[in-house]
C-alpha cells in the first residue's frame, strides 16, 4: 500500500500557472474596483441600520466598489475611534498612521449607526470633488449636524454648539449651489480622500484642551486638527438624513 503511496506522490506534479493569462477585459474590470473603508464605531447595532447596511453593502458591490469594514468598540470612545483606523494605542508614536500605512483605499467613509442612510446618499458623498465632505442630517427635523462658524460665547452661554438649522440652510452661500464650508459636523456620515486622515498626528481622536468646551464630543477636537491641518470640512447639502436613536 505504501509503495502505492509512493508511487502517486511522485507521480503528483504542481500545476503550471506560468501560463495562465488575464483577459484585457477582466483586468479592466478589476482595476474599475475602488476600496471603500468603512468606519462604524459602536457595540450593538439596530434592525434599522443592519437593513440598510446589508442594502448598501451589496449596492456597492453591484457598482463596482469593494466595501472593507473597519469596526471597534470601546468605553473609552476616543480610543473607540482611534481603533476604528487602525491606530496602535500602545504605542504613543505621534507619526503612526491610520491602519499603519498598510491599507490602500479610494474612500474612507465615517458611519453613525444611529444616521438613516441609503446608497443614494453614499453616492453623494463620493461624487463630491472635496477632500472631506459630510451629509447632512437632523436630530429632531430642524437642528443639524453642522455648525458653520463656531460660536463660544453662544457655547458658553447656552452650554451647546450653534448648529445650523435645516431652515437656515436656504441663507447659506454655497459653492455650485450644494457645498459650503463649516468648522464642525457630527461625524455621523463623513467621507474622506485618500491622504487626509494622514496629515493628522496621533492620537487622531482626543478630548481638545485649546478651546474652552467642555463638552463631551469626540468629533470637536478632530474637526479643530482638520482646520489646523488646512483641511476644508465641506458640508453636501443635497443630502438629509435623519438621527434615530
Amino acid at each position: 500500500m505504501s509503495n502505492v503511496q509512493d508511487k502517486q506522490n511522485q507521480e503528483f506534479k504542481v500545476p503550471d500557472v506560468t501560463n495562465l493569462k488575464v483577459s484585457e477585459e477582466q483586468q479592466t474590470e478589476q482595476q474599475k474596483v475602488k476600496i471603500i473603508l468603512f468606519c462604524i464605531p459602536g457595540k450593538e447595532f439596530k434592525s434599522r441600520f443592519l437593513l440598510s447596511w446589508s442594502d448598501l453593502l451589496l449596492q456597492c458591490i453591484m457598482n463596482g466598489y469593494r466595501p472593507i469594514l473597519c469596526q471597534e468598540h470601546d468605553k473609552n470612545i476616543y480610543i473607540s475611534r482611534n481603533k476604528c483606523l487602525g491606530g496602535n494605542i500602545l504605542s504613543n508614536d505621534p507619526e503612526q498612521k491610520p491602519f499603519q500605512g498598510r491599507v490602500n483605499y479610494d474612500y474612507l467613509v465615517w458611519v453613525d449607526p444611529n444616521v438613516t442612510f441609503t446608497y443614494k446618499d453614499l453616492e453623494k458623498l463620493l461624487e463630491s470633488p472635496h477632500d472631506v465632505t459630510s451629509g447632512l442630517y437632523t436630530f429632531n427635523q430642524q437642528i443639524t449636524n453642522v455648525v458653520q462658524e463656531f460660536n463660544y460665547e453662544f457655547y458658553q452661554k447656552n452650554g451647546t454648539f450653534n448648529f445650523l438649522t435645516y431652515d437656515n440652510l436656504v441663507n447659506v452661500q454655497k459653492e455650485d449651489n450644494r457645498y459650503f464650508p463649516a468648522d464642525f459636523v457630527d461625524m455621523g456620515w463623513m467621507c474622506f480622500k485618500p491622504g487626509v486622515a494622514e496629515k493628522l498626528q496621533y492620537p487622531w481622536f482626543e478630548p481638545n484642551t485649546t478651546q474652552p468646551v467642555g463638552l463631551f464630543t469626540d468629533t470637536y477636537a478632530y474637526c479643530m486638527k482638520l482646520k489646523e491641518a488646512g483641511v476644508q470640512v465641506m458640508v453636501d447639502s443635497n443630502t438629509k438624513m435623519r438621527y434615530i436613536e
